[in-house]
């Protein structure tokens, strides 16, 4: 919501939100503008006159001109602090007997008092100008990243419950000690079933990105379905689980996740349901943050850039007048160890600053070039291991269903020092992961819960036997044995690290080369400041990596890209091949993405077993049938 003076107005009218909440909800206000800040933020219900200043009558506001909070018309607290302009001031109201309203101040709790007026509330303000657009109000009811606990409450209505839809491929009967119990799931799903997919990819591969949908068909000639296929009930979370007949929903096996997408009535017997990926918020804005009116107004309501960890050469991006303040990320920075303009390093503490939360920096002088600055999320020269560079980017969207310890995991096995991530505000959760996650040759699938797992390309002989996850012998196929040899198009011996998130053109730099020696131009002047190559034998089907590019990688150390190309090169020193076949007989079977076992086939020279990695599952829990991919020598 935005509030802007239509001429000259006094304190006497209300603009509120457009629907009451009880709470927890909250929002944050910034104003700006020519005029004073003279205004009034705050909660009313809705018997407040709207013809009033708010917290005259049915409400309570913060005056934010004298320092006091005003409820139904009576002063109860005084002295708080007075906020400028550009400031985020923050109204956060919690339900009880009565209720309560916090106020806030550029993420500090300034106030706490008592709502007498009954809820629901809106939120709300009034201003006073002496023109049009004199004073200014933009509200952050949580649609981004805010710095107070209002923010992060937001202002978002529930969504209507929908009744649960329980269907199953043959009548079903929940036990008594089951919740809930005793309850009948309808046998109408058709005979084809559905199909799940876990799979995973890396680099040399492709790394292609996957989304996982599903369709089901089911017989409904009684009409259950009816009702919710003519209601367009649609962004609803589906869970598929298996359990044998006469047993409890206790001990049923989870299957996979959805999301529903639509249901569609083919006739009067069949309808179709489709499913969509349940991590479809994988492709939303990394960004959580944008850039305010009081930012400028070229640049207002344009996503901030996105740092995570250690990154090189971020660009900045002025936000006043003559660009003695320059802004760097939507996140709170630890570290800036370094600032250029034109490629010549500054002095820090005397030339620039890092002020307003670790985001912002401020100059003693406006920049005559391009500034770009080497900044860390964690600390000085620090960059994120995986673990804190995902939770990170899930942190983002607030997801919880991903395997921390899986990251944990990766960050013990190979004691790499992290990584460094840097996006425009364009960028996705999804191509974020690909890009920190490809460094590691590693990549992530979804289980039966729902839950984003990790899987590393490793050697499978490099695992002892008594750690393998399965011994599977072939002749058990339902069709031959499929072998295609892995080509690994993407292959390559260089490994950049260090990547600068700005490339400057020779015109970006100074001159001088006592101010930019040659040596820091070329490093500023390319996507990765450094590169390593990898030795060893490879074998003529993999000759085609010796002239690749370099594959980029978000390594700020050169030891950690270094023992990386040297472990994948190693992966090919012998020729690899994927072994793929389609069982039908095993419904035991619960193989994953990066699991290691040994296979036996009669040919392919297979007889004597062979150890490979799970890369890809496909299975129908109701036909049976899975289609199953190993990676091997």
């Amino acid at each position: 919501m935005t509030v802007a003076s239509p001429g000259a107005v006094v304190l006497a009218r209300i603009a509120r939100s457009t629907f009451p909440l009880a709470g927890p909800a909250g929002a944050e206000f910034m104003l700006w503008g020519d005029d004073p800040l003279t205004a009034i933020i705050g909660l009313c219900n809705a018997a407040a006159p709207l013809s009033s200043e708010l917290g005259a009558s049915n409400g309570v506001g913060w005056k934010l001109h004298t320092g006091q909070v005003v409820r139904n018309g009576a002063v109860i607290a005084s002295g708080l602090p007075i906020p400028i302009k550009g400031e985020a001031l923050g109204v956060r109201v919690l339900p009880g007997t009565p209720a309560q309203v916090q106020f806030y101040r550029d993420g500090q709790q300034v106030a706490s008092v008592d709502v007498s007026a009954g809820g629901p509330y809106y939120f709300a303000v009034s201003i006073a100008a002496t023109k049009a657009r004199g004073l200014r109000c933009v509200v952050n009811a949580g649609q981004w990243q805010g710095l107070s606990p209002a923010a992060l409450a937001g202002w978002a209505q529930a969504a209507d419950p929908i009744p649960t839809i329980r269907v199953a491929s043959e009548d079903y009967m929940s036990a008594a000690s089951d919740s809930p119990a005793n309850t009948a799931f309808a046998g109408i799903i058709a005979t084809e079933g559905l199909s799940t997919i876990s799979a995973v990819s890396f680099w040399m591969w492709g790394n292609e990105s996957r989304a996982g949908s599903a369709q089901v068909r089911v017989q409904d000639a009684a009409g259950m379905l009816d009702a919710a296929a003519l209601s367009a009930i649609r962004d609803v979370p589906v869970t598929v689980r298996q359990v044998e007949q006469g047993q409890s929903m206790a001990g049923a096996v989870p299957v996979a996740r959805y999301v529903l997408d639509r249901i569609e009535v083919e006739d009067d017997s069949y309808k179709r349901l489709t499913f969509k990926d349940a991590h479809s918020d994988l492709d939303e804005p990394l960004s959580r943050a944008v850039f305010l009116p009081t930012h400028g107004e070229s640049i207002a309501w344009q996503p901030q850039p996105v740092v995570i960890g250690l990154v090189r050469s971020v660009p900045t991006t002025a936000v006043n007048s003559d660009g003695s303040l320059q802004w760097i990320c939507d996140s709170r920075l630890q570290s800036v160890m370094s600032v250029r303009d034109r490629a010549v390093e500054l002095v820090a503490g005397t030339a620039y600053s890092l002020v307003a939360g670790g985001q912002q920096l401020s100059l003693q002088s406006p920049p005559l070039g391009p500034l770009t600055a080497d900044v860390s999320t964690i600390g000085a020269d620090r960059p994120a291991t995986l673990q804190q560079a995902l939770s990170d980017v899930f942190g983002r969207i607030g997801k919880a269903a991903w395997q921390s310890a899986d990251a944990l995991a990766i960050d013990q096995a190979t004691g790499y020092a992290g990584v460094g991530y840097f996006a425009d505000g364009n960028s996705t959760p999804r191509e974020a992961l690909a890009a920190i996650l490809g460094s590691y040759c590693a990549d992530w699938w979804q289980d039966g819960d729902g839950v984003l797992r990790l899987a590393r390309l490793i050697d499978p002989e490099s695992v002892a036997d008594a750690n393998l996850a399965f011994e599977l012998d072939l002749v058990e196929l339902a069709a031959p044995l499929v072998v295609l040899p892995d080509l690994a198009p993407g292959l390559t011996r260089r490994m950049g690290y260090r990547p600068n998130a700005a490339i400057l053109a020779d015109g970006d730099m100074a001159t001088g080369l006592d101010q930019v020696p040659p040596s820091v131009r070329k490093e500023l002047s390319a996507s990765h400041r450094g590169q390593v190559y990898a030795t060893g034998d490879l074998p003529a089907c993999y000759q085609h990596a010796e002239a690749a590019p370099a594959v980029e990688s978000c390594f700020d150390s050169r030891a950690d890209a270094q023992a990386e190309i040297d472990r994948v090169v190693k992966l090919y020193a012998v020729p690899r091949n994927f072994y793929a076949g389609r069982m039908t007989a095993r419904p035991d079977l619960q193989l994953r993405p990066g699991q290691v076992g040994r296979i036996r086939y009669p040919r392919y020279g297979l007889a004597a077993g062979r150890k490979v990695i799970v890369t890809a599952v496909t299975s129908n829990p109701i036909t049976g049938e899975q289609t199953l991919k190993f990676w091997g020598a």
